[in-house]
């Protein structure tokens, strides 16, 4: 199995405790919005705001050429954040099982994605 941070454009992300703010479902797209939280080799990572454990950026993880979407499990349920922000939770898991067979899962549900690539948007890509 292949973990997200093994992943050239991943690396310097740590998703365990970025935020999902949204999941957008398009014919042949999934995009996830995010609140990314920056590794410190990140080229876009400044130090923690004073009220902050990290650094954080927003941006998207795109799910490109998608022929399957499968919702194992999926949840409604939004989270406070300490700004009264809601979101759905953080992503626990982002795996590729197979070839183009991506695994992905946290507070908002567990997907299986059959994705041509996987790319990330918003200017984060080192």
């Amino acid at each position: 199995m292949n973990e997200y941070f093994e992943w050239n454009k991943f690396s310097d992300l740590y998703l365990e405790d970025s935020y999902v703010t949204n999941i957008i479902e398009y014919k042949d797209t999934l995009t996830f919005n995010m609140e990314f939280v920056l590794t410190e080799r990140h080229p876009l990572y400044t130090h923690p705001l004073f009220n902050e454990k990290y650094c954080y950026h927003t941006g998207k993880i795109i799910f490109l050429g998608v022929s399957s979407i499968k919702w194992i499990r999926k949840s409604k349920k939004n989270f406070e954040d300490a700004k009264g922000e809601l979101d759905c939770g953080n992503i626990d898991y982002l795996n590729l099982s197979a070839e183009n067979v991506y695994k992905v899962g946290g507070d908002w549900g567990e997907l299986e994605i059959i994705s041509s690539e996987i790319d990330l948007g918003s200017g984060l890509i080192n």
